[in-house]
């Protein structure tokens, strides 16, 4: 094995990390709530994978054009600042855009503000915010940047909280799920626009390493642009998945002689924003009191009555509801099978 390809070994595990740590920041921001304010964690996950991404992308591509990997001093004249590497990218490392795909891209990226804002966030907490509260413990000379307080009000400028100033149960179920799947569907975008240069941007590659290294970010490569800003990333929904052999299913023929008053709602006859991952979810009130919502035989509370009562999960923390759609016309209409 000669030294470049014993190098490029390593670029392939440091991609992998690249995206374990996106999808997994991804999946704490959007467990970021009224309870859950620990925004530490998504920044640093989503800060250090972009940067890895970004470089481990500059470096095979650098390699295609030159023959050899980058050296020390190339690589730490990048920098740790996610702007400047995306800017360099931007400029220097983004081809094809002869492609249609390719050029929409570049355009709506570059000109979007809240992305831009994201990664500006990211950069400022990868580069000064990681010791925040230490810089000010130890009295910085410098003016301390503090990322949690740039990134809620990046939030507040995608949507203002103050309408659910009096409504924390609403602040909780839609304001956060809707604002963070927006940011997560820009940052995946950003991240799917990337990873679309290894097959798509027609680099040099004697080597065939950027086509080999392409697969290693197939899961956003493969993005529609319908799903994006609609995936579920949450560790807290895997957990709860792992364990749905445990739960109770029923067949649609139990549910419908339940006894229990019962209402059939398909996406394809409602009007409005369908939230559910299924095109077909049958309500349930129970005992005039406990709503449900059955969803390929699967029951989820609609009210903190059946989480109390049943232990079923919520719709949206099961991940059978999508994060930043409302469900409160279905938990409306299970509380009119009561009548």
């Amino acid at each position: 094995m000669t030294d470049e390809q014993t190098r490029f070994l390593h670029l392939l595990d440091e991609l992998k990390n690249a995206n374990q740590l996106i999808t997994d920041g991804f999946g704490a921001l959007q467990e970021i709530n009224t309870s859950n304010d620990f925004y530490h964690l998504p920044h640093q996950l989503m800060a250090s994978g972009l940067e890895r991404l970004l470089k481990c992308y500059i470096s095979v591509v650098y390699q295609g054009r030159t023959g050899s990997f980058p050296d020390m001093k190339f690589m730490k004249s990048l920098g740790h600042n996610l702007e400047d590497l995306t800017a360099e990218i931007w400029q220097n490392y983004y081809s094809g855009r002869n492609r249609p795909f390719v050029e929409r891209e570049f355009n709506a990226l570059t000109s979007d503000q809240h992305l831009n804002d994201a990664i500006r966030v990211l950069s400022l907490f990868g580069r000064f915010g990681r010791y925040y509260n230490l810089d000010v413990v130890a009295g910085s000379p410098h003016n301390p940047v503090d990322p949690k307080t740039e990134w809620e009000a990046l939030e507040s400028r995608i949507e203002s909280s103050d309408l659910y100033f009096f409504d924390m149960e609403r602040l909780h179920h839609e304001y956060y799920p809707r604002v963070h799947s927006l940011l997560v569907g820009r940052l995946e975008r950003f991240v799917r626009a990337i990873a679309s240069q290894f097959t798509l941007g027609r680099h040099p590659d004697p080597n065939k390493f950027i086509s080999q290294a392409s697969v290693t970010f197939s899961n956003f490569r493969n993005l529609k642009d319908k799903r994006l800003g609609q995936n579920d990333y949450r560790r807290s929904v895997k957990i709860l998945q792992s364990k749905k052999d445990n739960w109770i299913k029923r067949t649609e023929e139990q549910i419908l002689n339940s006894g229990n008053p019962i209402r059939i709602v398909e996406r394809k006859n409602f009007t409005g924003d369908w939230p559910f991952r299924a095109d077909r979810v049958i309500l349930e009130c129970v005992d005039l009191t406990f709503l449900i919502v059955n969803i390929n035989g699967y029951a989820y509370s609609l009210n903190g009555s059946a989480v109390s009562r049943f232990k079923f999960p919520s719709a949206h923390d099961a991940g059978m509801a999508i994060l930043g759609k409302s469900i409160g016309p279905f938990s409306e209409m299970a509380r009119e099978l009561r009548s």
